[in-house]
């Protein structure tokens, strides 16, 4: 609980904590005002009903989660990479160890509070989205629908969202520890990101979505389905990817000269 409380403290006094968040808050907003400005410029028809589906409640409330789980995925990469980068550039990681701190409590209290943060990071963001949501329905001259009509599902979509986004943050951790590289991160989940497009091409569908962005797009799905079993599948899946990342991590770093 001491490391875990240390380690939230560290982060929220990082500028790189207030930098992501703000950086993703204004990628939503310009996504969404482009989003309104299209739909406003459209004439009736197909174009104009795929951009209100996206503009009016409650599918916006999936296809919110589902366009932020994209960016914020890599953004939660880029950030836990630059965090673990840091643990070798600071000389924190170092410190830890020779003042007799665990390698790998220290090394998993640290993604702990990591993960913390990306979820108020991804509350906040979410809260943003949904006003987002609303001011662009407005700009763009179409009803925004009735919000109150799947709130039961909405607890189950935030969480899906935060899960998958701490498994991408999770390898991104993991690459950038590993490698003593900041940048590594982000490369990692990038690669994966165009690794499963190409391998669509010639991998099944179903072999696909046991990938490790592929489930996490899946169980968001799911969840907003309604689809219990499909989703508790999906989310052992990507649980499973985040604890093998932070376990790989922690083994290396047991096995890591620090002196």
């Amino acid at each position: 609980m001491r490391l875990l409380s240390v380690s939230l403290l560290k982060l929220v006094r990082r500028p790189a904590t207030r930098r992501t968040f703000a950086v993703m808050a204004g990628v939503l907003a310009l996504l969404y005002l482009s989003l309104a400005a299209s739909a406003r410029a459209l004439p009736p028809g197909e174009q104009a009903g795929a951009a209100e589906a996206i503009l009016v409640f409650p599918d916006a409330y999936t296809s919110l989660a589902s366009m932020l789980l994209t960016f914020a995925g890599l953004a939660a990469a880029a950030y836990a990479g630059a965090i673990a980068g840091s643990e070798w550039s600071w000389g924190a990681f170092r410190i830890a160890v020779t003042r007799g701190e665990a390698r790998a409590t220290y090394l998993v209290g640290t993604f702990v509070a990591l993960a913390v943060v990306l979820l108020v990071g991804w509350l906040g963001l979410y809260a943003i989205g949904v006003v987002l949501v609303a001011a662009s329905a407005t700009l763009a001259g179409v009803g925004s629908g009735d919000p109150s009509a799947t709130l039961g599902t909405l607890p189950g979509i935030l969480l899906a969202g935060w899960w998958s986004v701490s498994m991408q943050a999770a390898i991104g951790f993991a690459a950038a520890f590993v490698t003593r590289s900041q940048i590594a991160g982000i490369a990692a989940v990038v690669a994966l990101m165009v690794g499963e497009q190409l391998a669509g091409v010639i991998v099944p569908a179903d072999v696909l979505r046991l990938a490790p962005l592929g489930a996490g797009g899946d169980l968001l799905v799911h969840v907003s389905d309604g689809a219990l079993f499909e989703a508790a599948a999906a989310a052992v899946v990507v649980g499973l990817y985040l604890c093998a990342a932070l376990g790989i991590a922690a083994f290396l770093a047991r096995r890591t000269e620090v002196a």
